[in-house]
């Protein structure tokens, strides 16, 4: 086995490892917001440790890592019963993130940006159309349609809304922190790197959302969309952080290390 080769792939189980144990110390100061007497929605800053291996060496480690950290963070501090779905969500996450990092780290930032704004105006478009049709046209079509949907008809309206109100809150904190530091160029990925962990973090709270509401009877007399709004706007915030905090990690490693990846 060549000696560069067996080097690179020690110091990258050393790192993810480092990497690893800082996400559980750190993890071990989170903290739960109760809904219905259980712990729905927990507040951990641990999210740049474990999203950096998988930014740094790519989607397996990232997959592998997200895993692990879910495991080994039930081992050490449980709250309930252990749900493997939840697991499976991590590695999900896990892997998505550095993917979308790879796919967006080429592109510049002024095209990125006018791609999202098109993105999420359009999004924001369609979910107003959709709940003026519910609540002013039920006897169209189209209304029926999306009434016909059922529990989920909250989310062709009010759901797209949000998300669109999401994505351009994110875009002008972009801006607000480009503008900041426009001296320093520690925070040009922090618009690629808010996409990249936020769509994998909307994606996974959503799911995890109703995993929750399966498995834990106390949730599942609540309704989705209410039970998914608190958790959406406690990922927008975890987003905004991770994503600066993984600006500034990856600078510090790029100087420390000297890497050519990024």
């Amino acid at each position: 086995m060549n000696k560069s080769y067996t080097k690179n792939y020690i110091t990258m189980i050393v790192q993810t490892g480092l990497l690893i144990a800082i996400a559980q110390v750190v993890k071990m100061f989170s903290t739960y917001i109760f809904i219905a007497g259980v712990p729905a929605i927990r507040i951990s800053f641990s999210g740049p440790f474990t999203t950096m291996p998988g930014i740094l060496f790519g989607p397996l480690v990232g997959g592998i890592t997200g895993g692990l950290a879910d495991i080994i963070g039930f081992l050490i501090k449980p709250q309930g019963a252990y749900i493997p779905w939840l697991t499976l969500t991590a590695i999900l996450g896990g892997v998505l993130t550095p993917l979308l990092w790879k796919l967006l780290k080429g592109i510049s930032i002024k095209r990125l940006q006018t791609i999202c704004i098109i993105i999420f105006t359009t999004i924001g478009l369609i979910g107003i159309v959709n709940y003026i049709q519910i609540t002013f046209f039920e006897y169209s079509d189209w209304a029926k349609y999306l009434i016909s949907i059922g529990k989920k008809t909250s989310f062709t309206s009010v759901g797209l809304i949000i998300t669109s109100f999401i994505g351009l809150l994110l875009l002008l904190i972009d801006q607000f922190i480009q503008k900041r530091n426009s001296t320093s160029n520690i925070y040009y990925n922090f618009l690629k790197l808010l996409i990249s962990v936020g769509i994998p973090g909307i994606l996974v709270t959503t799911i995890n959302t109703q995993i929750l509401r399966v498995f834990i009877p106390a949730l599942s007399k609540k309704a989705f969309i209410i039970f998914w709004i608190p958790r959406v706007v406690e990922e927008l915030f975890i987003t905004v952080y991770i994503a600066y905090m993984l600006s500034i990690l990856l600078h510090i490693y790029n100087n420390l290390f000297k890497s050519k990846q990024f």
